[in-house]
């Protein structure tokens, strides 16, 4: 079993002026590959700190795997880096320096001086293709060990981690088992609640591992596993889903990756139905995360924002009594408010929302968070009273997630 660790290098990744995409791409395909990924670390432009994360990783793993740092200006520091962590000098590869020439003269430019750094590597290194750019990669094998070095730009690192790293880690460790995942997304349901249910299985995953994480309003659980085969590491997955299924009963809206405004949207055109929504503190966010969905077209009538009382009244036909005697915020509200979509709307079923986002507008009888959800069929309309917590962001969108999983149970 080979372990690796990620080291991607720049100074804009620690002041947060680039997002690093590349950790998660190498570490993907490492995955894939059933090479285990320990750490990952990201390090600035400075050639002493480089050198010794290198150093420090060589003594923990037996791939460290770079990205970062192969450019021409004197920022570019990886090379270098390299070279001291292992001892070893700098050599030019003519042949390389010979292709920057003519890549610069088929492009109608000529080439700085401070181009030639991009044709220096650690002597011993075997030069890594790059179709995509100006720096070749290169990777230096040490015998038990190897450092790999690939430009940052994803798209020259991307191909060069597809068509060389991944094919030279694989044969340098002879490497025999793939790691397979799949994620089983949920909503309706804590973080805390879901680890209490699946709390066996979770403690006692080897392999297949399980692993929670938790986003603003969904929670997905995570399924890995390890074998000789992606068949047979699927396998090993498809014994432990359904234990899983057991304990989060309805809640799991997908496992094949889709959002949960994909799975409404395919559930309500296998059912040939249409939806429509009526929103007051979430503004327009339910009927948003709808059409965030491809082909939303096919099945989503429209929607109505009314979040002052009149528009309530005009848009919807919410009676007037119903707010004087209820409030905006009450269970027979919502329920006016999704008839009144799919009335004025013309869809099979309607959804709506009306609540106290925050930060003010609460009283002691309805606390900021409070929300109600109305579903409206042909059959009648029903409300879900919800109580959230968080600022009026996360109280928004978890209404919206909550309206969207009421829909999807009811389409499903």
């Amino acid at each position: 079993m080979a372990t690796a660790e990620i080291i991607t290098i720049g100074t804009e990744l620690l002041l947060g002026q680039l997002v690093d995409t590349n950790t998660a791409a190498i570490a993907s395909a490492l995955a894939d590959a059933g090479i285990d990924v320990y750490r990952e670390t990201s390090v600035g432009d400075n050639a002493d700190r480089i050198a010794q994360a290198l150093r420090e990783a060589l003594e923990r793993a037996d791939a460290i795997v770079c990205a970062g740092g192969l450019g021409p200006t004197v920022d570019d520091l990886t090379r270098e880096a390299v070279a001291a962590a292992t001892n070893l000098p700098l050599d030019l590869d003519q042949g390389v320096l010979d292709d920057l020439r003519a890549w610069f003269a088929s492009v109608g430019r000529r080439m700085s001086p401070n181009n030639a750094r991009q044709a220096m590597f650690p002597r011993g290194s075997t030069i890594l293709e790059n179709p995509k750019g100006t720096a070749p990669g290169f990777s230096l094998d040490l015998g038990d060990k190897i450092i790999v070095v690939m430009p940052g730009p994803p798209r020259e690192m991307q191909p060069m981690l597809r068509d060389h790293v991944i094919p030279l880690l694989t044969s340098k460790f002879e490497l025999q088992s793939v790691i397979a995942t799949r994620v089983l997304r949920t909503a309706g349901i804590s973080e805390s609640e879901v680890d209490a249910r699946i709390n066996d299985l979770f403690r006692a995953g080897v392999n297949p591992s399980v692993a929670v994480l938790a986003h603003l309003g969904e929670v997905d659980v995570k399924l890995t596993a390890k074998a000789k085969s992606r068949e047979a590491a699927y396998a090993l997955i498809d014994q432990l889903e359904p234990e899983i299924r057991k304990h989060l009963d309805d809640h799991i809206f997908s496992s094949n990756g889709a959002s949960l405004a994909e799975a409404l949207g395919s559930s309500l055109r296998g059912r040939r139905w249409s939806i429509a929504v009526a929103e007051s503190c979430t503004g327009g966010l339910l009927g948003a995360m709808i059409t965030s969905a491809a082909g939303s077209s096919d099945y989503f009538r429209g929607g109505v924002i009314a979040y002052a009382d009149e528009a309530k009244i005009k848009l919807l036909g919410v009676t007037p009594s119903l707010i004087e005697q209820h409030g905006a915020v009450s269970e027979e509200v919502a329920a006016a408010m999704a008839v009144g979509a799919k009335e004025s709307l013309h869809s099979t079923v309607a959804l709506s929302i009306t609540g106290i986002a925050g930060p003010g507008g609460g009283t002691k009888e309805k606390l900021v968070g409070l929300i109600y959800i109305g579903f409206a069929t042909d059959a009648g309309v029903e409300v879900k009273r919800l109580q959230m917590v968080g600022d009026r962001e996360a109280v928004r969108h978890r209404a919206a997630i909550n309206a969207l999983m009421i829909g999807w149970r009811a389409a499903k």
